[in-house]
């Protein structure tokens, strides 16, 4: 490889046959994430492949990290609706930045090394051609719902010219379903499998005509499957399945879905980006995306010592809500397991179960909650009860429980962070 160049997170290298392989690599950071040094780093390196387009046969978009792109860099704990809507400054730059990538007019092959969540899938969508991990581990996902907001960087829109509006409703974009890579390549989200995804991704653009390349929803011919009409029924169901929730994520999945499928493609982008902007600044949406970090923190944060002298245990409970981050972030059906050693915390993650860690007290927490259950209020109540006694619980795993083994509402982001516990 010749003519290295590297800006932001973005590093790209010209072959002999004109092929450029793009290597994003967060500088200083285990996973990448989208913020301005992705921005700035991809811009660059568009801004010199379009002066040097003569020579460019095609483009493969990679990864220098264990994942492809682990979504949005923000960590709000206590964020505000004013300070949500604040992301929105950079929500239309990406997703115009994923619209130019897509119309170089040359070939791009998106090589997923790894796990690709919200807008981080969404860029692979702009790429013409997927190319999959074998990695069963692997997990990609438009789970932007599961924090009450739609994905807003072409994601919504290019699933609807894919797969049809009732699909991207009630199967792909409206569950924020989490998929690993049999699954993916059976829905049509990725294109094929590989060991090697950036020789395969190489291999693919090389097979493409010569001349210039578009995406294949918006050659001629292309219909929709299903339709440009609202399928019938289609917001009957949405009505059920949003039934008892403030979260409007799903209604807007439907509204953006529907009218994006008649609409020219640059007006379907701006209704998507105004809907997620609409939902950004929904009260519920800072709750949940506590729960989020909540789930990441409980699914890769190290363990800590437990209270000296505390006794081993563990007490094992179901899932019994299924929740999309759930799915994202931990393995389908995994039981909640918790325990009063942190020495257990490998043995529960090996047997693909979420720990949650209990510090004092002899008490189940999530039974507690079963308990007093299944209103709210009276679970907020037992937690606080508990916490009043004495016992102590890891918080983030508290929050996680809470919802998937014990059916708090998702939308208050856990019982401790919507009782005001610490």
């Amino acid at each position: 490889m010749t003519d290295v160049q590297q800006s932001g997170s973005a590093r790209w290298s010209w072959d002999a046959e004109g092929v450029v392989t793009v290597v994003l690599d967060d500088p200083g950071r285990t996973a990448n994430m989208l913020n301005r040094r992705h921005y700035d780093g991809l811009t660059d390196c568009l801004d010199d492949l379009t002066r040097q387009l003569g020579r460019l046969r095609g483009v493969v978009l990679t990864s220098a990290k264990h994942s492809f792109i682990a979504g949005p860099d923000f960590v709000p704990s206590e964020i505000t609706p004013d300070e949500a809507a604040g992301l929105y400054d950079l929500l239309t730059p990406l997703r115009d930045q994923a619209r130019r990538l897509e119309n170089l007019g040359r070939p791009v092959a998106a090589a997923l090394n790894g796990s690709a969540l919200g807008g981080g899938f969404e860029l692979a969508l702009a790429c013409h051609h997927r190319v999959g991990t074998n990695d069963p581990s692997a997990v990609w996902a438009l789970a932007e719902t599961g924090m009450g907001i739609l994905p807003a960087g072409g994601g919504t829109v290019r699933a609807t010219r894919m797969f049809g509006i009732a699909a991207t409703v009630l199967d792909i974009v409206g569950p924020g379903t989490a998929y690993h890579p049999a699954q993916a390549l059976a829905a049509g989200l990725v294109d094929e499998l590989a060991d090697d995804v950036v020789a395969a991704a190489r291999t693919w653009v090389l097979a493409q005509p010569s001349g210039h390349y578009v995406q294949r929803w918006e050659r001629p011919g292309h219909q929709i499957p299903g339709g440009t009409a609202e399928p019938p029924g289609l917001a009957d169901e949405v009505s059920r399945r949003s039934k008892g929730s403030p979260v409007r994520a799903l209604a807007a999945v439907l509204e953006v879905a529907v009218r994006s499928a008649s609409a020219p493609l640059e007006e379907a982008f701006e209704t998507e980006t105004a809907a997620c902007r609409a939902l950004l600044s929904a009260p519920e949406f800072p709750d949940l995306t506590h729960l989020f970090h909540a789930m990441r923190a409980l699914a890769t944060a190290p363990a800590e010592p437990p209270a000296t002298g505390m006794p081993a245990g563990m007490h094992e409970f179901p899932q019994i809500v299924a929740n999309p981050l759930a799915a994202v972030f931990f393995a389908p059906d995994a039981p909640v397991v918790e325990i009063t050693d942190a020495d257990l915390i490998p043995a529960v993650r090996a047997r693909g179960g979420i720990p949650v860690l209990i510090h004092s007290g002899d008490v189940s927490f999530i039974q507690t909650l079963l308990e007093a259950g299944p209103d709210p209020t009276a679970m907020t109540d037992a937690a606080h009860r508990a916490l009043d006694d004495g016992l102590r619980i890891d918080p983030a795993g508290a929050d996680v429980a809470s919802v998937v083994a014990a059916g708090f509402p998702a939308w208050t982001g856990g019982v401790l962070h919507a009782g005001g516990a610490r």
